[in-house]
């Protein structure tokens, strides 16, 4: 079932259930008013019999007994009572009377006195009454009865109307819930609309207009999220192929020059052929170097998956010193402290090596590298010549190698992962240069109520 029929029936048995609820509670209070008026005037006439010394005993109170005259939705309406004395367990009705009212147990019961009056429905000759048994002097007992056929008549009316306006009602409400799923629901079909058309042409540039402030709109908006991030995403991926492909054709160029050359030499001298093999093995090297970066940086917007925790940046940043020490053998000083963070641990070890093999590829050797930390921040400085001005605003672009940097070992790829780590724990990157190239990041710290 579509959901735009499940909630207009929803819609209309929620309605019809209030309607029927609410027609019934107005016919049976209706009911029970007009049957209680009812058996007041029985209870009166009884009392009247009761109370009076009546000449002639109960044959003069049955002269008395004149028909009564009720109000219904016709006007005035003559209403016969019927009378019957119970005396000796035989019910003995007048002799004008031609309706004759039942006798039962509970009714000889009241006549001796074992039992207080009470009312009750009869039907006599097809007719509907109302009857009440009371005791009536000493071991005896009066019936008085009227019909119910106004009463009847009223309340099938009432039933008639009720049922007709609660089937209008439900109608009302069927087409009213159709135009409101219809109208809520638009969004969702335009939704589906636009799912089905990026589906179908991969355009990530369709979007929805939102024009609306709930539940469906705040949905819209958040498909639109999901498609710049997703168009952003291919966007990176289409400029990683582009930039790896020009990337990888210089070294696989070199090395499909350097085979071919030791393929067709063959009174080459050794040490010229071991310098043609050092050179293929540096550009091995390299490409090997490249494709590992390529890989990391093509997949990692997924290290979000590793969750966020307290961390001490000042024991991760000694972490990753300690082991760049043991590869390099340089000297590496850090002072300061960097406080407490949220972090991804793995993540930032990557990004503070990155850092620090950056300033080993350019310290000379031997010269020490100075790690400054303060809460959030890390500054790696090196020893080198620092960062040509035009270059400072670039060295985090992917492949960005400056000029002087073209001769040396690395993919370009480096900084642009610490760029992307940083960014993904809300911080940002920086470099400048004092007297040798400063380079790091910061991040938020933790905050403690």
């Amino acid at each position: 079932m579509k959901l735009r029929t499940r909630l207009t029936v929803l819609v209309t048995g929620a309605v019809a259930l209030a309607v029927v609820m609410v027609s019934a509670s107005a016919y049976f209070l209706a009911r029970a008013q007009m049957r209680s008026a009812v058996d007041r005037s029985l209870l009166e006439r009884v009392e009247i019999a009761q109370d009076t010394e009546m000449e002639g005993g109960f044959g003069g109170w049955l002269g008395r007994l004149d028909p009564l005259l009720v109000v219904s939705d016709t006007g005035l309406v003559r209403v016969d009572l019927y009378a019957q004395l119970i005396a000796d367990g035989v019910g003995v009705k007048p002799g004008s009377q031609h309706v004759s009212l039942p006798v039962a147990p509970h009714d000889l019961a009241v006549s001796n006195g074992e039992a207080p009056a009470f009312l009750r429905d009869i039907t006599v000759d097809g007719v509907h009454l109302r009857m009440i048994t009371a005791p009536y002097g000493d071991d005896q007992a009066i019936q008085l009865a009227r019909p119910l056929s106004e009463v009847d008549q009223t309340l099938a009316r009432l039933a008639l109307v009720l049922a007709l306006v609660g089937l209008g009602g439900v109608a009302l409400a069927a087409g009213l819930g159709m135009a409101v799923s219809h109208s809520s629901l638009a969004p969702l079909s335009d939704l589906s609309s636009t799912v089905e058309h990026v589906a179908a042409t991969q355009d990530l540039e369709a979007r929805i207009e939102v024009e609306r402030d709930d539940e469906i709109g705040w949905l819209g908006a958040s498909f639109n999220t999901m498609l710049e991030a997703l168009e952003a995403s291919r966007d990176q991926q289409q400029r990683l192929v582009t930039d790896a492909s020009h990337e990888l054709r210089t070294p696989l160029t070199s090395l499909r020059t350097n085979f071919e050359f030791l393929a067709r030499a063959e009174g080459m001298r050794e040490e010229d052929r071991s310098a043609l093999m050092d050179d293929v093995s540096f550009e091995m090297k390299e490409l090997s170097s490249l494709v590992s970066e390529m890989v990391e940086l093509a997949t990692s917007p997924r290290a979000s998956d590793e969750p966020l925790e307290a961390l001490e940046l000042t024991g991760t940043v000694d972490e990753v010193v300690a082991r760049a020490r043991r590869r390099t053998g340089r000297t590496i000083n850090v002072t300061g402290d960097g406080g407490q963070i949220q972090g991804r641990s793995n993540s930032l070890q990557r990004a503070i090596s990155n850092l620090l093999d950056n300033a080993h590829k350019w310290s000379p050797p031997g010269a020490p590298i100075d790690v400054r930390l303060s809460p959030g921040r890390v500054e790696v400085f090196d020893s080198g010549p620092g960062v040509n001005p035009e270059d400072l605003d670039h060295i985090f672009d992917r492949f960005y190698r400056a000029t002087e940097a073209r001769t040396l070992p690395g993919s370009g790829l480096g900084l642009s992962i610490v760029k992307e780590i940083v960014t993904r724990h809300g911080g940002r990157v920086f470099a400048f240069n004092n007297g040798g190239a400063v380079v790091g990041f910061e991040i938020p710290v933790s905050t403690t109520e």
